[in-house]
């Protein structure tokens, strides 16, 4: 091999890892809470603790996961969530439950060790993905006990669905995950109206 070819390959081996080497960026995204705007709570409101809910162990994880045909799952590498996702379902139902409500104040798990709940709003969450059919899905079962561990509201299971506008774009998952949370969050409100007052 010639002093020029050797030059040449070299170049290409060169070029070859660098295309290698280079990978689309992580891009990073966050759920919503309603907009709603806070009123004041009374001093002697009551304090309902939001949490914990049990969440699979497939959604512990940064990255963003769907359903694929089958029982296929999709991490994706590129598309991670902003805060691990168990903390963001909690204080955003927390913080939507709370500006729905008058005079019952809402805390998210963890709780800070001075407060002392009234009640807690318990569950477990099933599934929290979109599919393979561009459906986001929530799939949830929650009940509320006071501080004693007495039932109030006995568990019950829900499912919640959105259409996800463009199931390719992390950005509309998302965001029909931030629906689903709406959902929720109003029939948490709901319920706590109905048993607290």
């Amino acid at each position: 091999m010639t002093f020029l070819g050797k030059i040449t390959f070299v170049a290409a081996i060169i070029l070859l890892l660098g295309a290698c080497g280079s990978s689309p960026p992580v891009r990073y995204y966050s759920l919503e809470q309603i907009d709603v705007v806070a009123k004041p709570d009374a001093t002697d409101s009551k304090i309902v603790g939001l949490g914990p809910f049990r969440i699979p162990a497939y959604l512990r994880r940064p990255q963003m996961v769907t359903h694929g045909p089958g029982a296929d799952v999709n991490i994706d590498d590129f598309s991670r969530w902003a805060e691990p996702l168990d903390q963001a379902v909690h204080g955003i139902v927390a913080n939507n439950v709370d500006s729905l409500l008058t005079d019952i104040i809402v805390v998210a798990f963890p709780y800070i060790s001075t407060v002392d709940v009234d009640y807690v709003v318990v569950g477990r969450i099933d599934r929290f993905d979109v599919g393979a059919d561009g459906n986001a899905v929530m799939i949830v079962q929650w009940g509320l006990v006071d501080s004693s561990r007495e039932t109030q509201i006995a568990p019950q299971r829900h499912r919640y669905t959105t259409r996800v506008s463009n199931p390719g774009d992390p950005g509309s998952v998302a965001m029909a995950m931030s629906d689903i949370l709406t959902q929720l969050s109003h029939d948490i409100a709901k319920g706590l109206d109905n048993a607290l007052r």
